[in-house]
């Protein structure tokens, strides 16, 4: 008997817990999910201040009342900077923000996407900052008359606030298309909810009905039951009446010429209709599923003089994934005849029961024709995009998780139709630079950039001692994975605690490197020095005199980056000298005296950071102070990673600011910005017709060559 898992709809998209953050996690460290960091002002109950925020790997969770889910966001190597009451930096600073919200669908013009909104609703959203962090904070608090409690309450909120005005959603699906047309293979809409398996296996996901068209029912609160098999992370069923009625019965119809209302639904001829190629009566044609197969069954007649014949047929139809193919085939027919001869026809032909045989054999094949390509066009060619024994390709955009773009099938059954697979992913992070050497002297690489050098450099990430081993330079950090260098992903390196500084000799192995032999290999993780996450696989060859093998593949994940934010102000103007140019602008000029405000702005890098500043060529100490310039002495106040400049009145400003920044993990960063603020300014405006009146002296058309009688003109006419 047919299941029917689908809580009425036509298709049911489950995707596992585990399936969700891995695509979170791809999509973060491409930098396409949420911001990596995040500048939180501080301004509340008379506190005052900036917290900088660097995030790692948010993690999803559906152990919440559906359809709301919950999302972990950890941040690490952090800062809270206050000025008010009191003056305080705090850092580094850990802990976790934990965002639950409700997962909807929205309607964005001809799409639909499943996301949390944060500006709709009321996000719960809670801060805890980690025991290292507390153990820093407390009695800094406690000296500004503030409890920890208060100060995570208090981050909560501003980071609430960012959520809702500087991030606004976060999409758990890519856009949908949608359409209400007749195509029963178009998305019509679709909705989502959550399974939270209480369970000991905890197999939580999340779920998604799709309906194919506007008469398309379904309940999402009825989807209650995991169905993803074990071993799978992600399961697509399509209902049994979707695939009979909707798909097969329309095509079943045309191939055999007859209006779609000749056939009730699911898939049931409702009347006799003409038999295929002209010959005998189709009487009946019922199309159902039975355990894993379509079961079909008919009835034609046939009569002539003398005689009346009726076959009874029935067949059945297998769809199987057979070596990343899918491949559909029905079963010889069984064919049972009876004829009813006049005496005086049965004396005269003995044969006519071949006859009746082809009869049915061209109505079979007419039938077995038209399932076979309902069934492949109307699930291989529009939903898997392939032939009948061709090669699996995409499905159409439905909703597969935040960069689900495609599936590989695994396996399939039929009852529900279930598609069993892994799913494909649109977005990926990008390669910066992959690429290998070997070599029997030492040697230095910029994983970065992939530049080889026979010492190392600034750059340089990995040094190769053929008498001790691979050890890093400077920022970079390595850990040793026991995964193999292809299970080894950007997420997976993300995760590694990546403190080491060397691959000893002892562990780098020393193999028979033949052609098409496997040996063994050490496969390690490692953050670069500037910020990039990579991984490396290295051996030594016996064949080679221990000559080092090392490949490497590098990928461009947002990296830390150091900017300078100015703000120009006029502290005071001198005295004004005002006139009209000879093109009739009216202009003013002053000297002025200028007030710089520049702000160091730092992403992704650790906290604390260590700052210093070169203004016109002089490193700057904090507090206040001046340096010499082309144009005479500028003063200047520093406080951290905040500078501001003042000059005298007329005095320019014409030469280059420059901020180094070293963070907790000693990577240094280095930026400068060009200073060029004229000590005289001068504004203009075109004049205002209403105050000049210039009159033309036809009789000296001479003079009407001469611009300056004209602007003296206009200034004598004021």
């Amino acid at each position: 008997m047919a299941l029917d898992r689908t809580s009425g709809f036509d298709l049911l998209v489950q995707i596992s817990e585990a399936e969700i953050n891995s695509q979170l996690e791809t999509k973060f460290l491409a930098g396409m999910l949420f911001p990596m960091s995040l500048q939180v002002p501080v301004n509340s109950n008379g506190v005052v201040g900036v917290a900088d925020l660097n995030f790692a790997t948010p993690v999803a969770d559906f152990d919440r009342p559906r359809p709301r889910m919950g999302l972990v966001v950890p941040f690490v190597n952090s800062q809270l900077t206050l000025t008010s009451p009191a003056a305080i930096t705090v850092a580094p600073l850990g802990g976790t923000i934990t965002i639950v919200d409700s997962i909807e669908v929205v309607t964005r013009g001809s799409t639909q996407t499943a996301t949390l909104d944060f500006k709709t609703g009321a996000p719960a959203v809670s801060v805890v900052f980690d025991a290292a962090s507390q153990a820093l904070l407390v009695p800094l608090l406690a000296a500004a008359g503030f409890n920890i409690n208060q100060a995570q309450n208090l981050m909560a909120g501003l980071v609430l606030n960012q959520l809702q005005s500087a991030v606004g959603h976060l999409d758990l699906t890519p856009a949908i298309p949608v359409a209400d047309d007749t195509d029963p293979t178009t998305v019509f809409n679709f909705d989502v909810t959550t399974i939270n398996d209480t369970s000991a296996i905890d197999a939580d996901c999340v779920v998604f009905g799709v309906r194919m068209a506007s008469d398309s029912g379904g309940n999402i609160n009825n989807a209650t039951a995991n169905f993803i098999p074990a071993g799978s992370q992600s399961l697509i069923m399509m209902s049994n009446f979707w695939l009979l009625a909707r798909v097969m019965r329309q095509r079943v119809a045309m191939s055999l010429g007859v209006p779609i209302t000749t056939f009730n639904t699911p898939l049931s001829l409702n009347q006799p209709i003409a038999a295929p190629g002209g010959q005998g009566t189709l009487t009946r044609l019922d199309a159902s599923v039975v355990g894993n197969r379509i079961a079909v069954d008919g009835e034609a007649t046939a009569s002539g003089t003398g005689w009346h014949a009726r076959s009874q047929f029935n067949f059945f139809i297998d769809i199987a994934l057979t070596g990343g193919s899918l491949v559909i085939t029905a079963t010889t027919p069984s064919v049972h005849t009876d004829v009813d001869l006049e005496w005086w026809v049965w004396l005269v032909s003995l044969g006519l029961g071949g006859l009746f045989g082809g009869i049915v054999g061209v109505i079979v094949a007419a039938i077995v024709l038209a399932i076979v390509q309902a069934v492949a066009g109307g699930i291989v060619d529009n939903l898997v995009a392939g032939a009948l024994s061709g090669a699996l390709g995409k499905i159409p955009v439905i909703p597969l998780g935040p960069i689900g773009g495609a599936l590989t099938l695994t396996g399939i059954v039929l009852d529900d139709l279930e598609l069993r697979s892994t799913i494909a992913y649109s977005v990926s992070v990008p390669i910066a630079d992959q690429g290998g050497l070997t070599s029997l002297a030492g040697f230095a690489v910029d994983l970065d950039s992939g530049t080889i050098s026979t010492n190392a450099t600034y750059d340089s990430d990995l040094i190769w001692n053929p008498g001790l081993g691979i050890s890093t330079n400077r920022s970079a950090r390595l850990t040793i994975s026991g995964a193999s260098f292809d299970g080894l992903t950007p997420p997976t390196i993300s995760r590694l605690p990546l403190l080491n500084t060397n691959v000893a000799l002892p562990l780098i192995p020393v193999v028979f490197d033949l052609p098409w032999f496997g040996h063994d290999e050490v496969v390690f993780g490692i953050r670069t020095t500037q910020g990039r996450y990579a991984k490396c696989r290295a051996w030594r060859s016996v064949f080679e005199a221990s000559a080092l093998h090392l490949e490497w593949i590098t990928y461009d994940n947002p990296v830390p980056s150091l900017d300078i934010a100015a703000q120009w102000s006029v502290l005071a103007r001198g005295p004004a000298t005002e006139y009209v140019t000879p093109d009739c602008e009216f202009c003013r000029t002053n000297q002025v005296s200028w007030c710089g405000v520049f702000e160091a702005w730092p992403k992704l890098m650790a906290f604390p950071i260590d700052y210093q500043w070169c203004l016109c060529g002089h490193v700057l100490e904090e507090g206040e102070g001046t340096v010499p310039s082309a144009t005479g002495p500028i003063s200047f106040k520093l406080d951290g990673r905040r500078l501001s400049i003042q000059t005298d009145l007329g005095q320019s400003v014409d030469c280059e600011l420059c901020v180094s920044a070293i963070d907790a993990r000693d990577n240094e960063l280095y930026t400068c910005v060009q200073l060029a603020q004229p000590g005289v300014q001068t504004t203009c405006h075109a004049c205002e017709p209403s105050r000049f009146k210039v009159e033309v002296i036809d009789t000296i058309p001479e003079l009407r060559m001469w611009r300056p009688l004209f602007a003296e003109a206009q200034r004598v006419s004021q």
